[in-house]
């Protein structure tokens, strides 16, 4: 009996060792293969712009910006998602070509705007069974320049076990109805280590150069900051590189505004302040109000909440929800509206949000007295000597 009770235990010894080497020589190929291809982009990329037809961006006229996170056409109300609590990894496909279809409706409608800034745009994923969604959408608003910026690009996630989200090449985009300078990818500084960098998204930014009339630019950034509380550092470092950027720009006397999906809820944001029937909450830790100069502003709608929790399916006055999507504004810029366009996460678990700004005209520039004089000295150094000695 003893001797049968140890041999049943050195089979079952064996059998367990032979599954722990099967799982952990799965994973490590998988790690393996997933340094090799690795996707290590540049700090700053230059970027392909699909033109659009010509038009002309005149600083006195009102710009309008809708950004929105699409959750790649994958995250309706009817699903919860498995690396946030949720249980499914995608949603069948009848459901997926339903969100996909409304969302492709609903971009070709945006046109009547200047700008859409969409962040998680599948653009070669099993999750989605692997749809060209940024050919789709350029398709919906054919008129418009476009761009795209990839942040997610790793040959194969091995999580559910049961059903791998496996590859995944995602990212961002943004639409103009104005034809840039130029568009560029700007990494974000700060990452997991490795192995768990290998899984992860490459965050960054695009942004777009315009040129005005009066020599001054304007530039439209599109945003998608770390996710999960893990990454609030992470994310902190985002941020701090972002401002310095900014900074930067308005130093040098341009116009700046950055929409997006900042993964943390907004400077000075009230959840009670919110009375729409969702539970509403906080996330992450909102930033400091002085985080940048005073003139800066942080412009969201506080009477809606732009996010859900996909641990649950979406049900109204029980899934947590909260405003991570918001745009940043520097201190040459007049709001004049913002809302969130209410779309009870049918199609998203982000809602859109629209904005109306208006470019605040340096006098300086606009003096054309002043511009005359100062140019006339520079052609004609006499007339600054004779102007000295009156």
């Amino acid at each position: 009996m003893r001797k049968k009770l140890l041999r049943v235990l050195k089979i079952s010894m064996i059998i367990v060792l032979i599954i722990t080497a099967l799982i952990v020589g799965y994973f490590t190929t998988i790690i393996i293969i997933n340094s090799t291809q690795n996707y290590s982009p540049s700090t700053v990329d230059t970027l392909v712009i699909n033109k659009g037809r010509n038009a002309w961006l005149f600083p006195d006229e009102n710009i309008s910006i809708i950004s929105w996170n699409i959750g790649y056409c994958g995250l309706g109300k009817e699903m919860d998602f498995f690396y946030e609590g949720g249980k499914k990894m995608r949603p069948n496909k009848e459901l997926f070509k339903t969100y996909l279809n409304s969302v492709f409706n609903i971009v070709s409608a945006m046109d009547s705007v200047d700008f859409l800034l969409l962040q998680e745009v599948d653009f070669y994923a099993r999750r989605t069974y692997y749809t060209h969604q940024d050919s789709l959408f350029m398709q919906a608003l054919p008129a418009f320049s476009s761009t795209k910026a990839i942040n997610y690009n790793v040959p194969f996630i091995p999580f559910p076990v049961f059903n791998p989200m496996a590859r995944v090449n995602s990212g961002m985009m943004t639409f103009s109805r104005y034809i840039p300078e130029w568009a560029h990818r700007i990494s974000y500084p700060g990452s997991y280590t490795w192995p768990m960098n290998v899984f992860f998204l490459d965050r960054c930014f695009i942004i777009m150069r315009f040129e005005l009339d009066e020599k001054k630019d304007l530039y439209v950034i599109n945003t998608h900051n770390s996710a999960y509380s893990d990454a609030g550092d992470i994310r902190l470092t985002e941020l701090l590189f972002l401002r310095s950027f900014v900074l930067d720009l308005y130093s040098r006397g341009h116009y700046v505004v950055v929409g997006g999906d900042w993964n943390q809820s907004p400077p000075g944001f009230k959840p009670d302040e919110i009375k729409n029937g969702d539970k509403i909450q906080s996330t992450g830790n909102p930033l400091a109000m002085d985080f940048l100069p005073k003139g800066w502003n942080w412009i969201y709608d506080n009477s809606m909440p732009t996010n859900r929790d996909v641990n649950i399916s979406y049900q109204k006055g029980t899934t947590n929800t909260t405003i991570l999507d918001y745009f940043l504004c520097s201190p040459n810029i007049e709001v004049n509206k913002v809302k969130t366009i209410d779309m009870n996460f049918s199609y998203s678990d982000h809602n859109p949000i629209y904005l109306n700004i208006s470019l605040i005209p340096d006098s300086a520039c606009c003096d054309s007295m002043k511009v005359y004089e100062i140019m006339k000295e520079r052609i004609d150094p006499k007339n600054k000597k004779n102007k000295h000695k009156k």
